[in-house]
């Protein structure tokens, strides 16, 4: 999104890095988890950040007070980015794996996803496929 709008270089000065600072004292870059960066607003060491929407949800659902913009659709790779979830090949149950994978694609589990600012999957997106490689 920042290279789209011109603005990586300027932020980042041009590095791509975890756990570290790209521009001394301006831009910091996740360590663990984007939770880090509404911490950071918190407690004044940032003034702004780039997070998942489910983290401003988390945020204010503990009552923290942490505010949110959406960032518009042309800008934030809702068709770049994806989770990936399956069994895995060598797995120890895989009868259990594939339970919770039948659960996840039920109405109830996707209300719960909702629940926390996420985008409900579709039937075709729910399908089990192997991933490219």
């Amino acid at each position: 999104m920042l290279k789209d709008l011109g603005l990586h270089e300027q932020i980042t000065g041009g590095e791509e890095c975890f756990s570290c600072w790209a521009v001394e004292g301006k831009t910091w870059f996740t360590q663990r988890h984007h939770r880090e960066t509404p911490l950071r607003i918190e407690n004044g060491e940032a003034d702004v950040g780039i997070v998942w929407t489910t983290e401003v949800v988390y945020a204010k659902e503990e009552g923290r007070p942490i505010d949110g913009v959406p960032i518009p659709d042309t800008y934030n790779k809702v068709d770049k980015v994806n989770y990936a979830i399956g069994p895995l090949n060598t797995g120890r149950n895989q009868e259990n794996a594939l339970r919770f994978l039948e659960y996840l694609a039920t109405d109830e589990a996707q209300a719960i996803y909702a629940g926390h600012g996420f985008i409900t999957a579709t039937a075709e997106e729910l399908a089990l496929k192997p991933l490219a490689e």
